[in-house]
């Protein structure tokens, strides 16, 4: 049994594809299928069943897929330490960010200083479906994340903010009093996004939303220059909004979200992504 026979297959078996392996690996399919055919031989068993070109990975195939989810990490760390014995931690980490992105990227810099031979993947993709190849996604409190396990770590107030200039500043609202207002909002599939349409729709009407964005230092800006009012979380945004931004007094709203550290459980993950975990939950774990 060679190491190389355990990587085509744990890496075929996430995606039931020969040919995804092999494009990881730059070899042929034929490669990595004669190295599983060559594996299965060994263990006197399939490890997946075909049909026609399809590969559905079977019951002996999941046995083998769950042992090698803590050895090849294992392994991988040990050859790590050896390899690099000046160095605190080394290797990739996968990481998408939904929310919290300020509180996150100082953390990743100063993680980042104290282990330079980390390298970072950091996305804030809201519309992607395929989550298998990260490690951690940082977001609000769900349940959509179905392979992933969960641990909160920030719970902070959401409030709405406006221009100075906005006829609403210093007046004591109701939310029914927003109804005409036009909203600005990050993009669909975010939190801050669910949490405009939500309170609108749970007070009577639907908002208008006349901009929408990825970017938190673009939503800022709109608000500042008076171009609409926006649900935003209260401390993690503070210190980037403008002078002329203020939060309005609406008597009742009152929301707290919780943001989540997801980490994917049908992942490997390297001796660097469970240092920076075990790092990120010590750090802001308030709950």
């Amino acid at each position: 049994m060679e190491l190389l026979q355990l990587r085509y297959f744990y890496e075929s078996a996430k995606t039931e594809n020969f040919s995804h392996t092999a494009e990881k690996y730059i070899v042929s399919p034929s490669s990595v299928s004669i190295s599983i055919k060559k594996l299965e031989t060994e263990l006197g068993c399939t490890l997946f069943d075909r049909e026609g070109n399809k590969l559905y990975l079977n019951s002996n195939g999941r046995i083998l897929q769950k042992a090698l989810m803590t050895a090849l990490p294992a392994l991988d760390q040990a050859v790590e330490i050896i390899t690099h014995p000046d160095s605190e931690q080394y290797g990739d980490i996968q990481m998408l960010v939904r929310s919290e992105r300020r509180n996150i990227l100082d953390y990743v810099y100063r993680f980042k200083q104290a282990n330079p031979q980390v390298f970072f993947h950091i996305s804030h993709d809201f519309n992607t479906e395929d989550l298998t190849s990260y490690d951690f996604i940082i977001d609000e409190q769900t349940i959509k994340y179905g392979n992933f396990s969960c641990c909160p770590i920030i719970r902070e107030p959401i409030r709405l903010a406006a221009s100075k200039d906005n006829p609403l500043a210093g007046r004591r609202l109701l939310l029914n009093d927003l109804k005409h207002q036009a909203f600005i909002s990050m993009c669909k599939g975010s939190s801050l996004n669910r949490i405009t349409v939500d309170t609108c729709k749970h007070a009577g009407f639907n908002p208008d939303i006349m901009i929408e964005s990825d970017d938190p230092h673009y939503i800022q800006k709109c608000i500042e220059i008076n171009m609409g009012i926006a649900f935003i979380p209260e401390f993690s945004w503070q210190g980037e909004l403008g002078e002329n931004t203020i939060f309005l007094d609406v008597a009742d709203f009152e929301l707290t979200r919780v943001t989540c550290i997801y980490k994917n459980q049908q992942k490997g993950l390297s001796a660097a992504a469970n240092a920076f975990y075990r790092g990120l939950t010590d750090k802001f774990n308030l709950l």
